[in-house]
């Protein structure tokens, strides 16, 4: 059975002023390796959440530890990942597009969490070089056998980096994190001064959050905390780093994809080959995608 950990303060500001913000429907002892799949469909799936009054920041309470999580992503393996590559190349093509002009090719950039080495590739091809750090040794297994990449199989914290690097992407991490404060500053001894971080987060202020309530598509097992605007500035902001852009992300999947997410017995079905010649573009203003460059000291 997974270990969970009582938290009477906030996690991000130490704020002991927390309330109950939704219930959960997550049993721990029912939790396996595949829930923490990237494509994990089971929306609506969530923890116990509580909310600071001070930052806003959410956290799962109880929350998992960190180590527990660790040896889900370890053991977990996700094939459905690497077979959206063209959509997904489509939204960290926009990601590379827009990190251009702060950070030129030639630059050094970490993926932390990198899968199966989709961004890294196209990353490398737009003329960047690269690492990437992915805990899940299939996905490590994949990126070598679909990319030729290498990727560093574990966690940030074990990460034997022998540089600083210009770039760091979190791309749908921060969400994962137990600790957020300890991760960036792990992550903040990666970064060369003036460096970029890349970040795409859900925004548990947006509209469609408040709307959906508990089936908001971001609720599911792997993801136990979420950032508003004011928590995700007031994290960056304690650990130097200031915001060059600030927007909303938009994702770009085939009807495929998006169909068997919401239908999952029609996977393998006649229609795949056409529906995943049809891609469509999401915009539903629930994720931040934040540029933030390391200030020099």
């Amino acid at each position: 059975m997974i270990r969970l950990q009582s938290l009477d303060r906030c996690p991000l500001c130490q704020c002991p002023q927390i309330k109950l913000f939704k219930k959960g429907t997550v049993v721990p002892e029912r939790i396996r390796a595949d829930d923490f799949k990237i494509t994990d469909s089971h929306y609506g799936t969530r923890w116990t959440f509580f909310s600071c009054r001070q930052c806003g920041f959410v956290f799962a309470n109880p929350t998992p530890a960190q180590g527990a999580i660790a040896q889900f992503y370890a053991a977990l393996a996700d094939e459905e990942y690497s077979q959206e590559d063209e959509g997904r190349g489509r939204n960290f093509s926009n990601i590379l597009r827009r990190l251009r002009p702060h950070a030129p090719p030639g630059s050094t950039l970490l993926d932390v969490g990198a899968a199966s080495g989709i961004f890294l590739n196209l990353a490398r091809n737009a003329g960047y070089r690269v690492a990437g750090i992915e805990p899940s040794a299939a996905l490590v297994a994949d990126a070598e056998k679909f990319y030729g990449l290498k990727l560093f199989c574990g966690t940030m914290e074990h990460f034997p980096a022998g540089e600083k690097f210009a770039v760091i992407t979190l791309l749908d991490v921060l969400e994962h994190v137990t600790d957020p404060v300890a991760f960036f500053s792990v992550l903040s001894g990666f970064l060369a001064p003036g460096g970029m971080l890349v970040i795409v987060t859900p925004d548990i202020g947006s509209l469609a959050a408040r709307i959906l309530g508990g089936r908001w598509w971001h609720y599911r097992v792997a993801h136990i905390n979420f950032f508003n605007r004011s928590s995700l500035d007031w994290l960056l902001e304690k650990h130097g780093f200031e915001i060059t852009l600030r927007k909303r992300f938009a994702w770009n999947f085939s009807a495929y994809y998006l169909l068997t997410r919401l239908l999952p017995y029609l996977k393998g079905k006649a229609l795949q080959k056409p529906l995943k010649k049809l891609h469509l573009k999401l915009q539903l203003s629930d994720s931040w995608e934040i540029y933030a460059r390391k200030k020099e000291k």
